[in-house]
């Protein structure tokens, strides 16, 4: 859970998408809004919940990691369909790396529950 935090992280500073050879990542956004802050935030609540290795953790580490994957695959639909499909928006990297970090925290997430703890004979 620790690498989808920092690839959270790491995607907001990613191009998100591309448009007549500008490339924009999570700082650019329309209208004065950053959406690169939040990812930065949810990126940091991954690390934090990696971090402590209790089951609450990781199931709020699976939700926060559902949510980034989410909002990825809202992006890369906005990147590939209606109106950015028609004047040719490509997606970037961010994108993917936003999905790819969402994806790989609810793995970590489900994994820990697998985890046996270590019995220390003395």
């Amino acid at each position: 859970m620790i690498i989808a935090g920092i690839l959270s992280i790491i995607s907001a500073w990613l191009p998100w998408v591309t448009l007549l050879g500008v490339s924009h990542n999570g700082f650019m956004g329309d209208l004065g809004g950053n959406p690169g802050i939040f990812f930065i935030v949810l990126g940091i609540l991954i690390l934090g919940m990696g971090a402590i290795n209790k089951k609450w953790s990781a199931i709020v580490a699976i939700l926060i990691s559902l949510f980034v994957c989410m909002l990825g695959l809202k992006y890369y639909n906005d990147s590939t369909t209606g109106d950015a499909l028609t004047v040719g928006a490509s997606v970037g990297n961010g994108v993917y790396c936003m999905i790819f970090a969402g994806l790989i925290g609810i793995v970590g997430g489900i994994m820990r529950f697998f985890v046996k703890k270590k019995v220390v004979a003395a």
